[in-house]
């Protein structure tokens, strides 16, 4: 059942008007933006991270080219990580849907590489994976004869350099491959490359889109921790027209840290393979989940959930950034509120604009949290006594989502509480598929010992804005020894 959300635009206004006159809201729900601003300059789909490995896995991507090329799209951008282990094989599978939806029309294809193109043979679950299904890093595009170079332009039929600049309909497009050489340690010389540019870049009028696989450190969300070392921002931050589109992190595209601007815009893609939700009891960095907790990880790495993606659309005063899921059925699609970049004037997407734009969850009035203990096993499938936690799902205005929950235990006598944060299981998905109620789990083991404490729940927003706390209506105390107990 989908959680009940309210409308946010100001009463005596239309959702239109709102729209149109409110570029500082920057944002529109579930709409097609050619019935509010005309018809676009240049539309493109961007995806990222599609881990192509063996016949069929190909089909998210093929699915997200159908979609594209239902919109009219001028291009198609592809953020790097086209194969999973870094096979030959991948890329063919990849052009063959290309081929397939696109051959012989005049869409143009801009992909670049990721670090699985150069390594993911070599990558301990992604090799066994590999053996397993009866291939091997001998067919790995750095092990073949002349190398990525050789290769990509064999298989792609297109001139291959570390970094390349082609036009679509007057708009420029620069990647950056994830390496210069076929060892894979070393980046492209961004700076150099935009310098030589420069004149092209600025004297066109118009934006020019960049894209490479990792993000740039700095910007979105994710690039703290997972970024490209800092050598594209300093390159960048010359040009206030640059629209960075960068992978990599496999965020899903509900978190608004996943667009930044400052002295240029940046943009994360989320994948087409899996979303990746680590730090959270429930999510996990690695495929098969590596956390103790009982906790089901979300999402279901192995079944490959989650396939989401961009459509832009270029007008002469604002790009306006589509958020789709390209599984959902077309009125569901356009799962999350377009982003609208203003081209001139104000920059809705600086750190602190977005933080002041998006909405702190709330719980129904009266909300209380349920809990009970149980029986249950853990990831690694020995047995465990879980505490669940059950409550109503956090509100936010509509088109927008919770980000996480935060559960804690707090001692009555004032010492440290047990803090855990889970994901909505449904977070990754579209909105008609959160539920109504949340119900996370505890390890008993970890809970307060020997002292009376409380169960709160807080729901959070992106930014780590929590609602006001709910509670359980009794309060629990621990029994002393559990702390002694063998796991």
């Amino acid at each position: 059942m989908k959680a009940k959300h309210s409308q946010s635009t100001p009463s005596g206004t239309s959702r239109r008007e709102f729209i149109l006159s409110g570029l500082a809201a920057s944002f529109v729900a579930g709409c097609r933006t050619a019935d509010l601003f005309g018809f676009p300059k240049l539309t493109f789909g961007v995806v990222s991270d599609i881990h192509v490995t063996t016949s069929g896995t190909e089909a998210r991507y093929e699915r997200a080219l159908r979609l594209f090329r239902e919109r009219g799209a001028d291009a198609v951008m592809v953020c790097g990580d086209i194969a999973d282990w870094g096979t030959v094989g991948s890329l063919e599978l990849v052009r063959d849907a290309w081929r397939r939806v696109f051959g012989g029309t005049e869409t143009v294809p801009l992909l670049c590489t990721g670090n699985h193109d150069f390594e993911g043979w070599w990558y301990d679950d992604m090799a066994m994976d590999m053996h397993a299904s009866g291939h091997s890093e001998d067919e790995a595009v750095v092990k073949a004869t002349g190398g990525v170079k050789a290769e990509w332009e064999r298989v792609f039929g297109e001139a291959y350099a570390p970094m390349r600049i082609r036009s679509v309909k007057g708009y420029d497009f620069v990647s950056a491959e994830y390496a210069d050489d076929d060892s894979g340690k070393r980046r492209p010389d961004v700076a150099a490359f935009l310098v030589a540019f420069a004149k092209r870049l600025r004297d066109s009028g118009k934006p020019f889109f960049y894209f490479q696989h990792l993000p740039i450190k700095g910007t979105t969300g994710d690039s703290f921790t997972w970024a490209d070392g800092g050598s594209a921002f300093p390159a960048l931050k010359n040009f206030p027209n640059a629209v960075a589109f960068t992978g990599h992190a496999h965020r899903p595209f509900v978190d608004e840290r996943q667009i930044w601007q400052g002295a240029f815009t940046a943009i994360g893609t989320p994948s087409l393979s899996y979303p990746s939700l680590p730090g959270h009891e429930n999510g996990s960095a690695k495929r098969n989940g590596t956390a103790k907790n009982a906790m089901p990880m979300i999402p279901a790495r192995r079944d490959l959930e989650g396939t989401q993606g961009y459509f832009v659309n270029v007008y002469a005063d604002r790009i306006v950034v589509e958020r789709l899921d390209v599984e959902a059925d077309e009125w569901e699609r356009e799962a999350a509120p377009a982003w609208i970049i203003p081209l001139t004037g104000a920059k809705p997407f600086t750190p602190d604009e977005a933080e002041r734009r998006v909405p702190v969850p709330a719980f129904p009035e009266g909300a209380e949290v349920r809990c009970e203990t149980r029986n249950t096993e853990n990831r690694q499938g020995k047995w465990t006594i879980v505490l669940t936690c059950e409550f109503p799902s956090a509100a936010v205005p509509e088109g927008w989502r919770v980000f996480d929950y935060e559960i804690r235990a707090v001692p009555k006598d004032g010492s440290k509480p047990l803090v855990k944060r889970f994901y909505s299981p449904a977070y990754h998905k579209l909105p008609s598929c959160e539920p109504d109620r949340q119900r996370f789990w505890l390890d008993v083991a970890e809970l307060p010992q020997d002292k009376d404490y409380v169960i709160e729940v807080r729901a959070r927003n992106c930014f780590e804005k929590a609602s006001e706390p709910i509670a359980a209506a009794r309060v629990f105390h621990g029994r002393p020894g559990l702390g002694k107990v063998r796991r």
